[in-house]
């Protein structure tokens, strides 16, 4: 995900779930971004293939208190192939 850093921030909270789970149970899926002047890229970690997440972006004060957060973003996942290509067979 890309975003440009609101002026006045330069830290954030990418947080994403899966689109069913609660907010109070995915407090695990947090990557921490450092904002700059121009567009800035957050990544989100360890996605399952064929789900759909809800994703969204928090920032976080010098203090440590963390605002509003932005609003969500719903995501798919690609599916992942089940079946290898194979190119040529070897028969003994």
């Amino acid at each position: 995900m890309q975003f440009k850093a609101e002026a006045g921030h330069s830290s954030y909270e990418l947080q994403w779930k899966e689109v069913q789970q609660p907010w109070e149970s995915a407090g695990g899926n947090v990557s921490s971004v450092q904002g700059t002047s121009g567009k800035t890229k957050a990544v989100a970690t360890n996605l399952n293939p064929g789900t759909s997440y809800c994703i969204r972006l928090v920032v976080v004060g010098g203090d440590k208190s963390k605002g509003q957060p932005g609003p969500e973003l719903i995501i798919d996942t690609e599916q992942v192939g089940c079946t290898p290509k194979q190119k040529s067979c070897l028969i003994l």
